[in-house]
């Protein structure tokens, strides 16, 4: 998956299911101040990541997680590591 299609999935279901507008899903909007996404917020994203990308993270990984540009950065590496994973398993 490229990192366009990360993005464009991602700010699918922010526009979706959070009910955001997407002119806030910019890569430097932060997840608590600019998009309003609280604690909860966060238990449910994982859920949806799960769902849509097929990772479940951690919810100590979700608290490095500050900006969207971080969040897209982090499934984008997440990915990655399942990716060589799955190759080293074949």
């Amino acid at each position: 998956m490229t990192k366009q299609e990360i993005i464009d999935k991602t700010n699918l279901f922010l526009v979706e299911e959070y009910e955001k507008q997407p002119e806030q899903l910019k890569p430097e909007a932060r997840f608590r101040e600019d998009l309003d996404l609280n604690s909860l917020d966060y238990m449910d994203l994982m859920v949806t990541v799960k769902r849509a990308f097929g990772i479940m993270p951690a919810p100590q990984e979700m608290n490095l997680v500050v900006t969207l540009g971080d969040f897209y950065d982090f499934i984008e590496r997440k990915l990655n590591e399942q990716s060589k994973q799955t190759d080293e398993q074949q």
